[in-house]
């Protein structure tokens, strides 16, 4: 597969060597040559080479060529073969006329062609996967790096002149990602090389606050917009929660050849995430989302205290999915007043997903006399344990399922409400156009593919609820866990309240009130309403974490230096 653009080149140096064995050699030096500048150029010769030397056949190719860097490495292989097929193509014809001086020219012009290329390589950090990213940053000594914005130039700015290209994208005022965010804190792991980072919008409330993601990443532009999307869509929820945090994203790049499945090796991920945490000085605070786990909370934990959600048993929050259960119930109801349609009572709902939250949802239906509750899952167990809790009081109106991964078929089910309890991006131009539900309620993250298709739903004339007004609870719970704990928390309960301006059931019905009035999609209703809460400055703590970050960039945290610590690089001791 690796030599599958070259394959014809051997066939035909033969014959060059018939016409002229001078010709035949200027010809397979110049295909060494370029063979190794595209190999050099992609940095990956050592990581080539310990793919390959315990292969015991040529078959295992075709899965290194298809690794996670495959589709960038491909991309660049094939520009290569196209230079060298133009020289081909030239010094062929020169060498049927036997002109040597012709062939000699054609490949220095080539090697030009190539060398002017793998300048250029190095430009594309954007488009680079991560894990050459990394390899980009350990060879030009960068551990940290920072994209902070300032108001004294009025841009982003990069703590690293290498990085400008990553710096100019963020501050193209066509980039869709970058909405005044107000910094981006990126570190390598020392334990584990994994690219660590944490990403804060506007800190005007407090202290940016948010979970941790662990997931791979295609490339460096999808890895930065995905932490920018993330901690502005947490900083929407948290203001229209009436929570004094801000916005905030963690993000660590799922490693290659799955070696965060290895205990140790995981371990150490968090631990390293830890340590990182705790070089921020508390502008970020840490919670869990997808690919983490309590437990790795509390391995960060023993490394930082800028984290939430750990274990209940060490004063953490735990798990939050009867809380979240309770206020997507909430929101349902909201949503069904506002249409006239009375409440839960002999409704027909649609859930998709059967874990904790998904359960929670459906035993508050059936208590609150659903007519029918229809769940699906792709996990068998969660399927199995959902019938079994709820069987005895569901009273034939429980339907369960199991589902094959990706089968999407239950958004086209007939009901009143469909609850996407699962994975985002269900809601697809291709998927709308089979809702046969009049409300849209989930409680799953990014339910939309992408937020244009809201007014798809208009037109179907189905009401939405945007996700980030009722599955806000997790983080309610998680933003409060710093003020202790209480039976029955007056300040969790205040969510379910009706007439509370910061509730779920008083915003969900003033968002679908603002939509109907102004005209606009129930996703400009929400942000136009987050607005005005996201100015409002921290009672007690105005600028506080705004002062944080210029201190962490005026005292060098780029290069290592932690006011804190009298020794740089302060995990190093213990990352044998």
């Amino acid at each position: 597969m690796l030599l599958e653009g070259f394959s014809d080149h051997f066939i035909l140096i033969p014959l060059f060597m018939s016409l002229t064995p001078q010709l035949g050699t200027v010809l397979f030096l110049h295909f060494v040559y370029v063979i190794f500048m595209a190999l050099a150029s992609l940095k990956c010769i050592t990581r080539l080479h310990s793919y390959t030397k315990n292969l015991s056949n040529l078959s295992a190719i075709n899965n290194i060529y298809h690794c996670q860097e495959g589709d960038i490495f491909r991309d660049k292989y094939s520009d290569f073969c196209n230079i060298h097929r133009n020289f081909y193509s030239k010094a062929c014809r020169a060498s049927r006329n036997k002109n040597r001086l012709a062939v000699v020219k054609e490949s220095i012009n080539s090697q030009r062609a190539v060398r002017q290329y793998c300048s250029k390589t190095e430009n594309y950090l954007l488009s680079s996967c991560p894990t050459i990213f990394v390899d980009f940053l350990k060879s030009k000594k960068i551990n940290r790096c920072f994209f902070v914005w300032s108001e004294s130039e009025n841009k982003v700015v990069a703590s690293h002149p290498e990085l400008k290209e990553i710096e100019d994208w963020l501050n193209d005022s066509k980039n869709p990602h970058y909405l005044q965010h107000e910094a981006i804190f990126l570190a390598v792991g020392m334990r584990t090389n994994c690219l660590l980072g944490a990403f804060l919008w506007k800190v005007d409330r407090g202290q940016a606050c948010g979970g941790i993601r662990m997931t791979p990443f295609t490339s460096v532009e999808h890895y930065l917009g995905e932490g920018l999307r993330l901690s502005r869509r947490l900083g929407v929820k948290s203001a229209l929660a009436g929570l004094w945090v801000s916005g905030g994203k963690g993000l660590i790049l799922e490693p290659k050849d799955r070696q965060h499945i290895q205990p140790e090796f995981r371990q150490k991920i968090f631990y390293d995430y830890g340590d990182f945490l705790s070089s921020l000085n508390g502008c970020y605070i840490a919670g869990m989302d997808t690919g983490v786990n309590a437990f790795d909370l509390f391995n960060i934990h023993t490394h930082t205290r800028w984290v939430v959600s750990g274990p209940e048993d060490i004063g953490g929050s735990g798990n939050a999915a009867a809380i979240l259960g309770k206020g997507l119930l909430c929101a349902m109801e909201a949503a069904l007043n506002f249409l006239g349609a009375g409440d839960l009572s002999g409704m027909k709902v649609a859930i998709q997903g059967a874990g904790g939250i998904g359960l929670a949802v459906a035993s508050g239906l059936l208590d609150r006399h659903a007519a029918h509750v229809y769940v699906t899952d792709t996990s068998k167990k969660s399927i199995g344990d959902l019938h079994d809790a709820l069987a005895s009081k569901a009273r034939g109106r429980l339907k369960v399922e199991k589902v094959s991964i990706g089968d999407n078929a239950i958004v086209g089910y007939d009901c009143d409400i469909f609850a996407p309890c699962a994975v985002g991006h269900v809601l697809t131009p291709e998927t709308i156009l089979n809702i046969k539900a009049k409300i849209v309620c989930g409680s799953a993250n990014a339910l939309l593919a992408s937020e244009n298709d809201t007014s798809l739903l208009v037109e179907r004339d189905v009401t939405y609820v945007p996700e980030f007004i009722p599955n806000r609870m997790a983080f309610v719970n998680a933003a409060n866990e710093n003020y202790g704990r209480i039976y029955r928390d007056p300040a969790i309960e205040r969510h379910f309240d009706k007439n509370w301006e910061h509730s779920i059931y008083y915003l969900t019905q003033e968002t679908l009130k603002r939509a109907s009035e102004k005209n606009i999609t129930v996703i400009e209703a929400a942000y136009q309403m987050a607005d005005v809460y996201i100015q409002q400055k921290h009672p007690l703590w105005p600028d506080r974490t705004k002062n944080i970050i210029k201190s962490l960039v005026e005292g060098q945290w780029h290069h290592g230096q932690d006011f804190w610590r009298k020794r740089r690089n302060f995990a190093k001791s213990d990352c044998t």
